[in-house]
């Protein structure tokens, strides 16, 4: 348990670093970003390097099926247009 502990604050402790490293070399052009970075944890490095599977299985598969629906209505409504 002391090692699981020890584990986490090393992580915590190269976090803090890396944050403060980051906020020096480059600073916020808004609010937003801020907020992303503080309160979210995005990185605002570089947006499009997102984990996005990082969420839960059941919100991916949600996401899918809307997506998915979205896409087959509109190839549906477009391809059986009574106009």
């Amino acid at each position: 348990m002391d090692e699981d502990l020890l584990k986490v604050k090393q992580r915590n402790d190269k976090r803090i670093e890396e944050y403060d490293g980051q906020i020096q070399n480059n600073p916020p052009f808004n609010d937003v970003m801020v907020h992303y970075e503080k309160i979210e944890g995005y990185s605002t490095q570089n947006l499009s390097k997102v984990n996005m599977k990082g969420f839960p299985l059941p919100v991916r598969l949600l996401g899918y099926f809307f997506i998915g629906t979205m896409g087959v209505g509109n190839d549906y409504g477009s391809t059986f247009n009574p106009v």
